[in-house]
């Protein structure tokens, strides 16, 4: 019985006979085929392994495009945020910018800037009252349309009445001064800032100290965190001149003789007085023509009491208008 099934299985063989045997060209072609299927598998597991090390050169590729853009849109973002902070009003001899931008008359100064005098003197107008002078030997910074900074050398600042509505804020070793419409200067040296005012308040905002209110007359010297303060300084004289002599000049055609007047005592610090109130009323009336000769107080004065008639004297300080008692 166990070997039935055996021998029903070797009758079915023998019946079957043997199988065809491919021919020699069916061969061929089957290796043939199978070559083929061998060698794009290779290929596909080449490219499979190659595919992780393309990705992150495609993706350096974008992030390096795309720092691109960011650097080129900073540049565009950073030319656009350069403003326009002062124009030259004055220029008397030689200075420059660090940009290498040449500097006349109606020059506009722009932030980040720094202007230079070496042995000249330069007028700036800011906004629309604010007038700046510096000295010789001055470099100044401009930061912001508000700020500069005072690198060395001396800066006077007018800013055109009480009522003026353009800030300053000015940047020295011993800290910050903000004006509150007034006239002052700031000069800046290797070992000491001192800051003298002429007319209306300052406030100095010491670095690391207390704050210093300082009016007309008073003047603060600080050297080395100690600070000095002295009252009833004068606003005229010696310390003063060069300020008057940086000032743009004044256009006196068909102005009455009252504005020269007024100029001339502010731009030097005197106090002007009339004789009575007729004398004031008579020079508002009278219109002046022609030219004042630079910036000689003394001779304008002279040349403009000739062309009117008008008794003008400076005493101390104190120009006398009109004969008075």
């Amino acid at each position: 019985m166990s070997r039935e099934p055996e021998s029903q299985i070797e009758s079915l063989l023998k019946l079957a006979g043997e199988r065809d045997q491919p021919s020699a060209e069916a061969l061929e072609r089957a290796r043939a085929a199978a070559m083929l299927s061998w060698r794009r598998g290779l290929d596909q597991q080449g490219r499979e392994r190659a595919r992780p090390r393309s990705r992150p050169i495609f993706a350096l590729a974008i992030a390096a495009g795309i720092a691109a853009v960011v650097a080129s849109s900073w540049l565009w973002n950073a030319s656009r945020s350069t403003l326009d902070v002062a124009r030259v009003a004055a220029l008397q001899g030689q200075a420059r910018l660090d940009s290498g931008r040449d500097i006349s008359i109606a020059t506009i100064l722009r932030s980040g800037e720094v202007l230079s005098t070496g042995g000249g003197r330069v007028a700036l107008a800011v906004g629309d009252a604010l007038s700046l002078r510096l000295d010789r030997d001055t470099r100044l910074r401009f930061d912001d349309t508000g700020q500069v900074t005072l690198l060395e050398g001396a800066l006077y600042v007018d800013s055109g009445g009480l009522n003026a509505r353009t800030a300053l804020r000015i940047l020295t070793p011993a800290g910050a001064v903000r004006h509150v419409g007034t006239q002052f200067q700031v000069r800046v040296t290797a070992q000491n800032t001192r800051v003298q005012v002429r007319e209306g308040r300052v406030v100095l905002l010491r670095d690391g100290g207390a704050s210093v209110d300082l009016g007309a007359g008073d003047s603060a010297d600080v050297s080395g965190g100690q600070i000095r303060v002295e009252h009833e300084q004068p606003s005229h004289g010696a310390l003063w001149e060069w300020v008057a002599a940086t000032a743009p000049g004044f256009d006196i055609e068909n102005r009455p003789l009252s504005e020269l007047l007024a100029w001339l005592a502010r731009e030097h610090g005197w106090q002007l007085l009339y004789a009575d109130a007729a004398t004031q009323a008579r020079v508002q009336d009278i219109r002046l023509h022609g030219s004042m000769p630079g910036h000689d107080a003394g001779a304008m004065l002279e040349r403009a009491s000739l062309i009117t008639g008008m008794p003008l004297a400076l005493d101390e300080g104190v120009l006398r208008v009109g004969k008075g008692p």
